[in-house]
């Protein structure tokens, strides 16, 4: 190729690159014109708003979306030597794992019980025992009101209770999905024990710490340490937990503690690690103990830190 038509065809594609070069100045003022219409009209932010609210309701979309509480209740009842027992059970069927609290009442001939949960997730009981019912039939009226969640529920039991029948009465589980079913039994006594449902542990499924706290007692010896650790999938694991002390610069300082403990689900049930004593151990040292970290490790892994500030 000779010289000559090496420059035309360098100056052939310039022309084309300045070509196109003044096609996209063109389309991008168009696309910069359009844009401001549309804001102008506030379709923009319409656009953007809708997109939004979409994603935040979304659980598939947003891990931090709302969750949508879907609350159930059951009740039970027995009578052993013609005393009332009665179980009312509440349960979020979505498991949204919120804290709550709630009152049940249970009401039978003018007379009223009620009873105040402790703080619960997900699931709650109340008991109520009415001592020395008469022969006859008889109503009960339950109900669980709100306390820090929107449920209003009421049941009505109706039952009818004869002394006689209680004679040759045996008391025991007469439920067969009951790990301790009495076959014998004649009458339910309360006493149904069932195994905690379990589900296959996959890759999937993984422990976390739920919340930890720490903090002084009262003399400013000891550090008492509890913590709640939860599971993804309704299965019984073991963990261990270890805690770390650390100083005003969130450095270890070398001094921690640990052992294995068992949990279910997302059951409610903290536990306990404490440094007794602590104080004589880091007497003469040249910091200050400020903080902890909640070291979780489950299936020989490191899977969660919790930190937290000593009270």
């Amino acid at each position: 190729m000779s010289g000559d038509e090496e420059q035309n065809i360098i100056q052939e594609l310039n022309a084309r690159f300045q070509e196109l070069r003044a096609l996209m100045i063109t389309i991008g003022s168009v696309i910069a014109m359009l844009l401001a219409g549309l804001n102008e009209v506030g379709f923009i932010s319409f656009a953007v708003d809708t997109l939004v609210d979409m994603v935040e309701d979304d659980p598939d979309l947003n891990p931090y979306a709302p969750c949508a509480e879907n609350w159930l209740i059951t009740s039970d009842h027995y009578i052993v030597d013609g005393d009332l027992y009665i179980t009312v059970d509440i349960l979020d069927d979505a498991w949204c794992n919120s804290i709550h609290t709630v009152w049940f009442n249970a009401t039978m001939m003018g007379q009223t019980q009620s009873e105040e949960s402790a703080p619960f997730r997900n699931t709650a009981t109340g008991l109520f025992e009415f001592p020395d019912i008469e022969e006859g039939t008889h109503r009960v009226s339950i109900s669980v009101e709100n306390g820090s969640i929107f449920l209003f529920s009421l049941e009505v039991i109706d039952f009818e209770y004869d002394q006689s029948e209680e004679e040759n009465a045996i008391y025991g589980c007469t439920d067969p999905a009951a790990t301790n079913y009495n076959e014998s039994a004649t009458h339910e006594d309360g006493s149904c024990e069932y195994a905690e449902e379990e589900e296959e542990i996959t890759e999937d499924c993984y422990a976390y710490v739920y919340d930890g706290v720490s903090y002084w007692n009262e003399t400013n010896e000891s550090i008492y340490n509890e913590f709640d650790v939860d599971f993804s999938c309704q299965a019984n694991i073991t963990f261990t937990m270890q805690v770390e002390l650390l100083d005003s610069s969130n450095k270890s300082v070398g001094l921690e503690i640990q052992d294995n403990f068992t949990t279910y689900h997302m059951e409610w049930d903290y536990k306990y690690l404490d440094f007794y004593d602590i104080v004589d151990k880091v007497d003469d040292a040249d910091y200050t103990l400020y903080a902890v970290n909640f070291n979780l490790y489950y299936d020989g892994e490191l899977t969660d830190t919790l930190w937290a500030e000593i009270q």
